[in-house]
């Protein structure tokens, strides 16, 4: 006679876990005593498997769209749509330095894209220091002295010897003009950073059928990548 232990899938125990009768569906469900936890090995719908709201924000965060994952992972579009609404990424990061003589340079740049059509246009504003090459802040907004502003707003907890920009003319009238600096040079590493962007989501690539339907999923799904790459990054 073969016997399979079953683990529980919430303290990972083989020990003291019994049948608990069957789900609606007439699959078998378990109950674990040690944890006091029900549990089912088997699922009909897909995004019920353990981790598949995992797969969904990864997939997200690398390039696929909505429907790429739910054709993928065999769920609806609508599923894939709720745990990417439930992202709540960081905001503002801290850089590494304990060296307050430390010279840091801040390049900013702005990122097109649109959500719905392209008259209803999304910027990505952000902030990039080339040393450290991370993001130290970024907010969405239109392309306007204000959502500049905000930006502005989030990076002045930070010492920078030099902003480096191009030739906006917003960057110049809220920067200030003894450190402001207006080079195309001296925003290579920003303006790579923008490529990468593209690349890795697809919400911001230029040139294909997909974008976002709503500025909430937009912000998030952006905004999490950024918080994932540069923001937890220690």
């Amino acid at each position: 006679m073969a016997i399979i232990k079953v683990v529980c899938a919430h303290c990972d125990t083989t020990d003291g876990v019994v049948k608990n009768g069957k789900a609606p569906s007439g699959i078998q469900r378990y109950l674990c005593r040690n944890c006091r936890q029900s549990f089912q090995l088997e699922f009909v719908y897909n995004a019920n498997k353990p981790g598949a709201h995992e797969r969904i924000v990864d997939m997200a965060m690398n390039g696929s769209g909505v429907r790429d994952t739910g054709r993928v992972l065999g769920i609806s579009p609508t599923t894939v749509i709720k745990p990417l609404k439930k992202l709540v990424p960081r905001q503002v990061t801290s850089l590494p330095f304990d060296n307050e003589e430390l010279v840091l340079i801040c390049q900013m740049d702005e990122q097109w894209s649109y959500v719905g059509n392209k008259k209803n246009q999304r910027w990505l504003f952000y902030a990039w220091e080339p040393r450290y090459q991370r993001v130290i802040a970024h907010v969405f907004g239109r392309r306007t002295k204000k959502t500049l502003k905000k930006l502005i707003k989030l990076v002045k907890p930070y010492k920078f010897k030099f902003y480096c920009t191009d030739d906006w003319k917003p960057y110049g009238s809220e920067l200030p003009e003894d450190s402001h600096v207006i080079s195309k040079k001296l925003t290579q590493s920003i303006e790579r950073t923008n490529l990468t962007l593209r690349t890795r989501l697809k919400r911001l690539t230029r040139r294909t059928i997909c974008f976002s339907r709503s500025d909430e999923l937009h912000d998030k799904v952006i905004g999490e990548f950024i918080s994932r790459t540069w923001y937890q990054r220690v």
